[in-house]
């Protein structure tokens, strides 16, 4: 299993895109390690819009790519 070092996007700007081609894009809000997840598996919270309560967890074993974008 790849490691994407998801902390990394913590407080950044992001597009990810999904296992299924699904495109998230928005600002990574948390980031949650294995140990502190059921299941262990790290993931991190992305607001895809602001006010309007779109916020999505996604593990990492969903994400395809992530990039931090302006």
């Amino acid at each position: 299993m790849r490691v994407l070092e998801l902390w990394e996007y913590a407080g950044k700007r992001v597009r990810v895109i999904d296992i299924d081609g699904q495109v998230f894009e928005g600002d990574c809000i948390d980031y949650t390690q294995a140990l502190d997840n059921d299941p262990e598996i790290a993931s991190i919270g992305v607001v895809t819009q602001p006010g309007a309560g779109f916020s999505y967890e996604l593990y990492e074993n969903e994400i395809k790519s992530i990039e931090i974008i302006d």
